[in-house]
């Protein structure tokens, strides 16, 4: 097994744990009740699909997108043990970074929202190799992507996501998890986005919570790592819409 491979394996048992924790706790099932008057959702990035399983119990039916193929196949076993999703679900691998996969999704598929929760990745060198022109492109400096290359790759992905939504005229929804709550007068960033994908309002919602970082994915906040067992946090629902 390459050093790549190994890679999102940890990444995907790591998050397995964290991912479950955030269902048991219904922080999932909190954000799948912030997603009102919709039908049909892309989901950017659904991990190893506990989020996944929390909207198809809401009645949703799911497009979901995973990078990771180690995340994806723990996500389709996931739906499969524990429901009659099949004709709710489609899992995709591909990656939003790429322009010919965007195409092919908007082509292709029919969705009235893009969902991005708790957007995260493994970091190497093979994928700052890869995502740095990416990153650059959209506008961060190689001195930001150092400092913190997760929290960068996130924000690209974030990005991306408002993007299709906006190709799509559909509505966004990101949850982010911040250190407090945030809203329309502390927001340093995703009043950004509304202003430039050109959406008409921005929404916010907030739910203090848990995180497991020791034992599941650690936790990273301005580029310093977190080991404590479990941790207070602010889950953040920003929408989005048109």
């Amino acid at each position: 097994m390459n050093s790549t491979q190994n890679d999102k394996l940890v990444y995907a048992d790591e998050w397995n744990v964290s991912s479950q924790y955030f269902y048991k706790n219904e922080y999932y099932s909190w954000m799948a009740d912030n997603l009102t008057g919709h039908k049909k959702v892309l989901e950017i990035g659904c991990g190893t699909g506990y989020s996944t399983l929390a909207l198809l119990e809401k009645g949703y039916d799911v497009i979901a997108i995973e990078k990771n193929e180690e995340c994806i196949r723990k996500a389709e076993q996931l739906v499969s043990e524990n429901g009659d999703f099949d004709s709710k679900i489609v899992f995709l691998q591909g990656d939003v970074a790429e322009e010919t996969f965007r195409n092919n999704l908007l082509e292709q598929y029919e969705f009235d929202a893009v969902i991005c929760w708790n957007i995260g990745s493994y970091w190497n060198r093979e994928m700052m190799t890869y995502y740095l022109p990416h990153m650059i492109e959209y506008g961060l400096d190689v001195q930001q992507i150092r400092a913190n290359q997760e929290s960068s790759y996130a924000e690209l992905i974030v990005w991306y996501a408002c993007k299709l939504a906006k190709e799509k005229n559909v509505s966004v929804n990101i949850v982010d998890r911040c250190g407090e709550q945030l809203n329309e007068h502390n927001d340093p960033y995703y009043k950004c986005l509304k202003d430039e994908f050109s959406f008409a309002k921005i929404e916010y919602k907030n739910k203090e919570g848990k995180s497991l970082s020791k034992g599941g994915r650690v936790l990273t906040t301005n580029g310093q790592a977190s080991f404590e067992s479990v941790m207070d946090i602010v889950f953040v629902s920003i929408s989005l819409d048109s």
